[in-house]
């Protein structure tokens, strides 16, 4: 994060705009939050000493979702394993319709990235965390692809009650948000968390564990699975020294 904020300025001319595409709940939140949003829970670790708050204004904040397997097979050499399944899901933290939107939009759909219209940017952030906080969690500690997991008997019964959980922390802030369960095929594709441990790469604890059980503690969800899931997690991470917080 520091070496980000800190190397970004020189790229940065007066209409610039950032796209931050990432999993999990991102540092910049709170920022543009909808009136009708409950209210967030301190989520200063995922930017300590507001480094990139200070160095990444609102107006040139593009929020971004990804959908696309891809696995690293050789240095400097990315397999992309959904061709015919890339997204890229963005809008502006404030939720406008705005021209630039539209225009990488049309871009990102050209370049066959489907990009389609997003009401709201976070309840699209919730979508997808709802898988990264839980299948991609177990991935990382069992060491199998999502297929492996879903496949392995000893879990049948620990899948449901994870996203039951996951499930519930999402719908507190967007009760509309379509529920996750999990009963079809899973991809034989090792989720990027447990890429990076393998490769001793930092990894996104922060963002898919410890900043949705902030939202659970801030909506008083009772979350066992998720809390025994984030404390392993980060212990197998900083066992590793992947993770110093």
């Amino acid at each position: 994060m520091s070496a980000l904020a800190a190397g970004l300025q020189s790229l940065l001319r007066d209409d610039t705009a950032v796209v931050l595409a990432q999993n999990g709940i991102p540092w910049w939140y709170d920022i543009g939050l909808p009136a009708k949003h409950p209210p967030t829970p301190d989520l200063g670790f995922l930017d300590p000493n507001g480094k990139l708050r200070a160095a990444i204004p609102k107006e040139r904040i593009i929020g971004g979702v990804i959908y696309s397997s891809n696995e690293i097979v050789a240095p400097g050499v990315v397999a992309n394993l959904s061709p015919d399944r890339n997204r890229l899901l963005i809008g502006e933290c404030d939720n406008r319709h705005s021209e630039r939107i539209a225009r990488l939009r049309t871009a990102l759909n050209e370049a066959s990235i489907e990009s389609p219209d997003v009401a709201e940017i976070r309840e699209a952030i919730w979508s997808k965390l709802l898988t990264n906080m839980s299948m991609s969690v177990l991935c990382l500690l069992t060491g199998q692809t999502a297929r492996g997991v879903r496949d392995e008997p000893a879990l049948a019964e620990v899948i449901p009650r994870l996203l039951d959980e996951a499930n519930s922390i999402a719908q507190s802030c967007y009760p509309e948000v379509k529920r996750v369960t999990r009963s079809g095929p899973a991809p034989a594709h090792k989720p990027s968390i447990l890429q990076d441990f393998e490769l001793g790469r930092a990894m996104e604890i922060d963002v898919l564990v410890r900043a949705p059980a902030a939202f659970a503690r801030a909506a008083g969800l009772s979350t066992p699975m998720l809390d025994l899931m984030a404390g392993l997690a980060i212990r197998q991470a900083r066992d590793k020294g992947l993770y110093r917080t």
